[in-house]
């Protein structure tokens, strides 16, 4: 594959592995404390979140859809552009700019207290993210032979889940020591400690990248822009289709994850635990979880030489367990509905991404990944949007069902379900996966 032996692959993919999992170890340092920092900034959180008491989550939804959004919104075009670009001009480069970007990025939220300039920081986190990862796992699918490319695609997934094992709790425990230096009046220099840890992961990942090999020229490698535009326009009726389902199925679920991970930080703060401690566990055991299916689908797919069964199981359960979630009040129920969504997501999307991998000709991949995060992107905007304003007129309401009083989180969560068993559906009766014997 792109005019390496059979173990050539090996080498890239312990580079992207490395560089994956540093940079995704100060994300997820970061996760469970932005939220709280963007509550402080907009003075709603006064004191430190541990000491708060009830902390009222629900005021910031608009705010916190609107950085989502913001991420989304630069992500998606730019996704799209690149992916593009890359089939043509080469992924590495594309990589290493995208990593430098991150790093800018992060050096900004150090220097601003302001959510606008967080709101135009977080497009530019999205730039960054269009031009790394989508590229990254194309790059990986160019390098590997087929049936190496699950196994290929989980490891490198994987390495992401073992950074958010470790980063909630590092991140955290950051906070918590920073806190205890500079007391409750330092709230917010507290919450932007781990930022900065974040500065130095994005830094450290961009050095590891120069030790990327280029992809030689050749078949992996279609001739310019024009090669790109005929490839796809020459592209046999099923793959066309099937591609086309899976973008529709992006848009659609983007939509509904947008929705979700609005709803879902609002919820879980305002309803089930305001300790970032707590949240920071749960982010750590979600990921854990998710390392061993992860491994686990990249090795069946690659065994088994069926990607689309192992995908369908997890996309049907995941959705159906979205409408557990806003019936869990109790922390240690949330935990267990958690690790449900985490394993069954693992499952799938490891699957899917190796399918479409399959699916998309040499060469085409970087464009065929950019235009599924092109959709998907764009409904997650869409869904930030939405959610935001969904949880702002439900969170307070109440509804009664089979006797029962439910609270108004169930409308955000249970159209995120329903939306995500739509596209599971025609996922399994449109798609067609290659023949084992096509390379």
């Amino acid at each position: 594959m792109g005019g390496r032996g059979d173990q050539g692959w090996l080498r890239p993919l312990a580079v992207l592995v490395a560089a994956s999992f540093v940079v995704n170890l100060g994300f997820s340092a970061m996760s469970p404390l932005f939220p709280y920092l963007v509550l402080a900034i907009k003075g709603v959180l006064r004191e430190p979140p541990e000491a708060a008491g009830t902390v009222e989550a629900h005021v910031g939804a608009v705010e916190l859809g609107a950085l989502m959004a913001a991420f989304m919104a630069a992500r998606a075009p730019v996704a799209g552009l690149v992916g593009f670009l890359s089939d043509a001009l080469g992924k590495r480069g594309v990589i290493m700019l995208g990593m430098g970007i991150y790093t800018a990025a992060a050096l900004g939220f150090l220097a601003f207290n302001d959510l606008t300039a967080f709101v135009g920081l977080r497009a530019l986190q999205g730039v960054a993210s269009a031009m790394v990862w989508p590229v990254a796992e194309a790059y990986l699918a160019e390098v590997t032979p087929k049936w190496s490319r699950g196994k290929a695609i989980s490891i490198y997934s994987s390495s992401m889940l073992i950074a958010q094992v470790a980063g909630p709790s590092l991140g955290v425990a950051v906070y918590k020591l920073c806190l205890a230096a500079v007391g409750p009046g330092g709230l917010i220099l507290a919450l932007k400690a781990p930022m900065a840890l974040l500065a130095a992961t994005c830094a450290v990942s961009t050095i590891t990248l120069l030790l990327l090999p280029p992809i030689s020229r050749g078949s992996t490698r279609v001739e310019g822009l024009r090669g790109v535009i005929r490839g796809l326009r020459d592209l046999p009726p099923t793959v066309s289709r099937s591609l086309k389902v899976m973008y529709i199925n992006g848009l659609v679920n983007g939509l509904a994850m947008g929705i979700l991970n609005t709803a879902a930080v609002a919820y879980v703060v305002e309803e089930v635990v305001s300790d970032p401690l707590y949240i920071g566990i749960f982010f750590t055991v979600f990921s854990l979880v998710a390392v061993p299916a992860t491994m686990l689908a990249g090795w069946l797919t690659d065994r088994v030489r069926r990607r689309k069964p192992v995908a369908l199981v997890g996309y049907f359960a995941g959705r159906a367990a979205m409408f557990l979630l806003p019936l869990t009040r109790s922390y240690v129920l949330l935990l267990a509905v958690g690790v449900l969504i985490s394993m069954v997501f693992s499952l799938s999307a490891p699957s899917m991404r190796a399918l479409q991998a399959d699916l998309a000709p040499p060469g085409l991949r970087g464009t065929v990944f950019g235009v599924q995060q092109l959709f998907y992107n764009s409904g997650v905007l869409m869904g930030a949007l939405m959610g935001g304003y969904i949880v702002e007129a439900y969170a307070e309401r109440s509804f009664r069902l089979l006797g029962y009083d439910l609270t108004g989180y169930i409308v955000p969560f249970w159209l995120a379900g329903g939306m995500g068993l739509l596209t599971a559906s025609l996922f399994a009766l449109y798609v067609e996966e290659p023949s084992p014997h096509q390379d």
